[in-house]
């Protein structure tokens, strides 16, 4: 593992609403995370793992603490600067693919960085899918393939970018069981194969035991961490951090 950090998360916080009816959705999280490593974030429903993730990929703002990507804090950056670190630096992949259906797998792939306004190498986008073994499936449209196809596109336009952290949220919550596992083999890949480093939130012990290491929370806060997990010690720990 690597000493670089990824990403540093110091006393995170994130409130909803105003007293007295506001709900703590974090509660001075400290957390690192390291570059090539692939960190799982499970927990109970409300325990604030998804809040965790948006708020790292700059995708909400925390009430309080601070993020660091890299070098960079990102908790005080304008929309503009945010935008502009979404699209260049880090990639996000969601349960649901949401491609465009209009647009063929090659087209999805490439919108990253003409969304960033970089000039796009189509090698560069067909070797990204044809990594993700869909090489032979340029020319199809979202409706043509299959869920788990879908998903393989959206981890192409993901990378489209080199970003230094790829997020993914319950990226295969709407997979079977088979082509969930695929889907996480392949995000394992780019950990072991390319140093990426990945971040999933998952509520699945299964999926977690992908990871080099096992973040849980409970109302909030970090509850603990499980390094070279197992299916079964993810599970244990979900549910003891429920009971508890």
């Amino acid at each position: 593992m690597t000493s670089a950090e990824a990403i540093r998360v110091t006393r995170l916080s994130k409130v909803h609403g105003r007293p007295p009816h506001h709900v703590v959705a974090l509660d001075e999280v400290d957390l690192v995370l390291h570059r090539g490593t692939f960190t799982a974030i499970t927990g109970p429903s409300g325990s604030g793992k998804t809040t965790l993730l948006q708020c790292m990929a700059g995708l909400d703002r925390p009430t309080g603490g601070e993020i660091r990507l890299g070098g960079t804090r990102i908790d005080g950056l304008s929309e503009r600067e945010l935008t502009r670190l979404r699209r260049g630096r880090v990639g996000f992949v969601f349960q649901g693919a949401n491609l465009l259906t209009s647009l063929t797998a090659e087209q999805n792939a490439s919108l990253p960085p003409r969304l960033a306004g970089r000039r796009v190498d189509p090698g560069t986008v067909r070797r990204l899918l044809a990594d993700v073994g869909l090489g032979d499936r340029l020319r199809h449209r979202p409706g043509e393939l299959s869920g788990g196809q879908r998903q393989r596109v959206a981890i192409a336009r993901a990378l489209a970018t080199s970003p230094e952290v790829l997020f993914a949220d319950e990226p295969t919550g709407a997979l079977d069981s088979a082509t969930g596992r695929q889907v996480l083999g392949l995000l394992r890949s780019l950990v072991n194969e390319r140093g990426q480093t990945v971040v999933v939130v998952t509520h699945d012990p299964v999926a977690a035991s992908f990871a080099d290491r096992v973040t849980f929370l409970a109302d909030g806060r970090v509850s603990g961490h499980l390094d070279a997990p197992t299916p079964r010690a993810v599970a244990e720990l979900m549910t003891a951090s429920e009971v508890g």
